[in-house]
């Protein structure tokens, strides 16, 4: 089951149950990994010892920013789970994917993205990694040891089974080259990073214009709509999508 935390700064953070313990998803910043500790601990039977996982839909500083700050709250052996690309970026081996549409794609969902702000930690970030800007998406270094980051490696159509219940990734490239999205099929819960943004109480979504690749994005998109059937959206940014039998198919594209 997924936790949404209502007011987690820039970016939509969440807490999912399992059967075994929590995985968090997408803390974006300093005071989201704080939103999740005391989400978590104000919570009845839940404990910061139970994160297993902590994971995020692509390597952007407002999905990543947290990260070791959360990290540091848990026991030695919680893990940061990445794209494999991410290792990549760590290794120098790959640069993180430049965006276009700044302007008419960023700059109005970050505005609107500010009603979800509470405190000034919602703005401090551990670092500079995860800017897609030329220069500055060089900076890739992170608060915390390899010893404490997987990977896992999807690519097309094939899933990834996480290993925490029925949650298993699927590679939805477009917003970024990494971007991916968390499915559980018995559940019908969808979290899908930045494809799909939805900034309008009881709105039905639309396809992120800040993108790497309008093709991808929209490939990616269409690739879901045909092999799952979410009920329930869970968007990087804004409302929950709520849907009857496939929410995706009432989304807005381009």
């Amino acid at each position: 089951m997924v936790h949404p935390l209502k007011n987690s700064g820039l970016a939509r953070t969440y807490v999912i149950t399992g059967k075994d313990g929590l995985m968090v998803v997408d803390v974006g910043s300093i005071g989201s990994a704080e939103d999740v500790v005391e989400y978590v601990t104000g919570t009845p039977g839940m404990e910061l010892g139970d994160i297993l996982y902590v994971v995020s839909t692509h390597f952007h500083i407002d999905h990543i920013g947290g990260i070791g700050h959360l990290l540091d709250k848990c026991p030695p052996t919680t893990k940061a789970l990445f794209n494999y690309m991410v290792e990549d970026y760590l290794n120098g081996k790959r640069k993180l994917s430049l965006i276009k549409n700044w302007f008419v794609g960023c700059v109005p969902a970050s505005v609107a993205s500010t009603r979800y702000v509470r405190k000034f930690s919602h703005f401090k970030f551990e670092g500079l990694a995860g800017i897609p800007l030329p220069g500055l998406r060089n900076i890739v270094k992170l608060p915390y040891g390899r010893d404490r980051i997987g990977y896992f490696k999807c690519e097309g159509d094939t899933g990834y089974n996480l290993g925490f219940d029925e949650w298993e990734v699927l590679a939805t490239p477009g917003h970024t080259e990494d971007s991916v999205s968390f499915y559980n099929g018995a559940s019908g819960e969808l979290i899908c990073g930045d494809m799909i943004l939805n900034m309008k109480e009881g709105g039905r979504g639309a396809l992120n214009r800040f993108y790497w690749s309008r093709k991808l994005i929209i490939d990616s998109y269409n690739r879901l709509c045909n092999t799952i059937k979410p009920q329930t959206i869970y968007p990087g940014h804004g409302e929950i999508i709520k849907g009857d039998e496939n929410a995706l198919l009432d989304v807005e594209t381009f």
